[in-house]
């Protein structure tokens, strides 16, 4: 049976929007394009042939999801089940593209959970989604959850790409911890902290904050042009820096020796650097010619000179670009699709997803 592999990442379902409304917290507005792209491969792929749909993590924006009106840090399985719900049942159209992709009997889903849907770890979500998109398949829905990678028996590894950075780095092998109540709740690396409680928060003023990139630049073109602005992500971001990192180490001594190699791993690497990491690590692979990441929201294909493909699938998330390597507003929708030739060699290629020219669309706010 032939197999054709989609790779797509960084969708960021939210809770949705209404018309009319702006909810800074929802930054996916392609329901519709998503869903003809299913129907697309659907089409394409006859019986004798199947499809892995490979959710490459960041799939649904959890941690803007809000409980009780506040973004929670201590995630226990129901809490990060109830803001999946909210993700499903805001997005109707995407979930109905997927279960129309499950009902075909040998089409199956991996999900790989980021650093936004690290919630996806819990079964509580995982059984959640497969009652909405495979009611009757759910064996065919798989979440990789002890590990950051997806190995393809066909010298491909698949990664979300947040382990790539420390803010975002987690233990796989301790994924929950306990609490003197006796709730198992997930264990947040210090970028989701730092993202539910001042990122979050700043959007609700700023709702374009973290589709800007890099964010260096944009805060010191904003120190210009919206100061009072920076200085409040400023001190809000130094504060808890303070409290989630300096201040956990318990000798002072200590905190002195590490604040500048903190600072240099988990707040000046957020600038830049993401796709060196990226071919650093692709270079010390062992048995794998191609890397698919996501994660930095940057579509890249690359070829390095030791004959290796770095692959970046991008985001669906409309995005501005200040760096004058890719200066300009990207709308993302870009994917990868792994196909075989009759040999059994795969083709990774990076795509963009276009569709039929509609002539008009909807716009659910405008600000």
């Amino acid at each position: 049976m032939k197999l054709l592999r989609l790779v797509i990442s960084d969708l960021h379902l939210g809770s949705g929007s209404r018309p009319g409304e702006l909810n800074p917290y929802e930054d996916f507005f392609h329901d519709d394009r998503f869903a003809e792209l299913i129907s697309h491969y659907l089409a394409k792929t006859g019986v004798d042939e199947s499809i892995e749909l490979i959710l490459n993590g960041d799939i649904f924006d959890l941690l803007k999801i809000r409980i009780g009106g506040v973004w929670p840090v201590e995630i226990t399985d129901a809490i990060a089940t109830e803001k999946l719900r909210q993700c499903l049942d805001g997005h109707p159209v995407a979930v109905r593209a997927l279960k129309d992709f499950m009902a075909r009997p040998h089409n199956r889903i991996t999900y790989l959970p980021g650093n936004h849907d690290l919630d996806m770890w819990f079964p509580g979500p995982q059984e959640l989604l497969r009652r909405y998109i495979a009611p009757e398949a759910a064996d065919r829905v798989r979440f990789v959850t002890q590990t950051d990678t997806y190995y393809l028996p066909d010298g491909i590894q698949i990664r979300h790409g947040h382990q790539l950075e420390r803010i975002h780095k987690v233990d796989y092998r301790n994924m929950t911890h306990t609490l003197p109540d006796g709730r198992e709740i997930l264990s947040l690396p210090w970028g989701s902290i730092w993202i539910l409680e001042v990122m979050n928060p700043m959007k609700t003023f700023r709702s374009h904050i973290d589709r800007i990139q890099p964010l260096g630049r944009f805060m010191i073109a904003s120190l210009f042009l919206d100061p009072a602005f920076v200085i409040r992500f400023l001190w809000l971001s130094t504060k808890n820096f303070l409290r989630h990192r300096v201040f956990k180490i318990s000798a002072w001594r200590d905190r002195i020796r590490k604040v500048p190699e903190l600072l240099r791993d988990e707040v000046i690497s957020l600038t830049g650097g993401y796709d060196e990491h990226a071919i650093r690590e692709l270079t010390r692979m062992r048995g794998a010619h191609t890397l698919i990441i996501g994660h930095s929201h940057g579509p890249r294909y690359l070829q390095l000179p030791n004959g290796k493909t770095l692959v970046n699938t991008g985001t669906w998330v409309k995005m501005i670009n200040l760096d004058l390597h890719h200066l300009g507003q990207d709308s993302g929708l870009t994917y990868a699709v792994i196909d075989y030739d009759d040999e059994g060699k795969p083709r990774t290629r990076l795509m963009r997803w276009f569709g039929s020219r509609k002539p008009y669309e909807v716009v659910p706010y405008a600000d």
